[in-house]
């Protein structure tokens, strides 16, 4: 389970962050209809700061492998659209969750409180098989439950991974990453 400790002052908080997911060239399909997407994601470099540990959990997909492997089963696949699969089918962040997962039932310190910054937006009301309230104007029926990412409250995770010389590519050839944060107070 790649996972490693770092201090507050290597996460790179930036506000500009949180604007994103709706510009001219590009706007994510939860933007204005999440509880915990922008413009409604609080921007939380001020309480992520009032946390005392901090590791930022990561899974790395090796899609030439998978290429290659869906390319034995389906030869006339197109290599473009099976990496496209990748992300459609989200099996990078259900890698990710199960490894956020294995770090938390792991975990032996005590702490009395955690926040969890997942990679992407929130599922909770997805596995239930319903849709997230905010479009119906109904409040979040999981408040307790619900899930940030770390774009959504500021975290620029590009420039973060960058500072503790974890290699990634970008835009991604070989491997695909997806990040998460785990603090403790």
């Amino acid at each position: 389970m790649p996972y490693t400790e770092i201090s507050f002052d290597q996460i790179a908080f930036d506000p500009e962050v949180q604007t994103y997911c709706n510009n001219p060239k590009f706007r994510c399909p939860n933007y204005g209809h999440s509880w915990t997407c922008p413009p409604e994601a609080p921007y939380l470099e001020n309480e992520v700061s009032q946390f005392k540990k901090f590791y930022l959990i990561y899974y790395q997909f090796d899609v030439e492998a998978y290429v290659n492997k869906i390319k034995e089963k389906h030869p006339k696949r197109n290599e473009n659209r099976i990496r496209s699969s990748i992300y459609r089918k989200n099996y990078v962040r259900d890698y990710l969750e199960r490894e956020i997962d294995d770090f938390l039932d792991k975990f032996q310190g005590k702490y009395d409180e955690k926040l969890v910054l997942w990679g992407g937006h929130c599922r909770i009301c997805n596995r239930e098989k319903k849709a997230c309230t905010y479009d119906s104007g109904e409040p979040c029926r999981y408040p307790n439950k619900k899930t940030y990412s770390m774009e959504a409250v500021g975290i620029n995770v590009d420039k973060t991974v960058r500072n503790l010389n974890i290699k990634i590519e970008w835009p991604p050839k070989r491997y695909v990453y997806r990040f998460g944060l785990v603090c403790f107070k």
